[in-house]
């Protein structure tokens, strides 16, 4: 949530930066690298997801190996006792 709101302030300072930039064009380019820095935080919003998309398929390949290998024991266990 809290990431959210600070996109949103972030995002308006942006726009608000825009609409002033022909007014102040002696400080443009100082604004623009000072307003342009958190949108690497989209690079890293990405980084995160991958990493959790990551962290989902392997922790549920690794309980489904887990599962096969128990099954696998349960069926030659059975079929010893045939």
């Amino acid at each position: 949530m809290a990431e959210q709101e600070v996109e949103a302030a972030w995002r308006a300072e942006f726009g608000r930066f825009h609409e002033t930039q022909a007014s102040q064009s002696s400080n443009a380019l100082e604004d623009a690298a000072r307003v342009a820095f958190p949108w690497s935080g989209d690079d890293a919003e990405v980084r995160r997801l991958r990493e959790e998309h990551t962290h989902h398929y392997v922790r549920w390949t690794f309980v489904s190996t887990v599962a096969v290998i128990i099954v696998g024991l349960i069926g030659v266990g059975l079929s010893f006792l045939v």
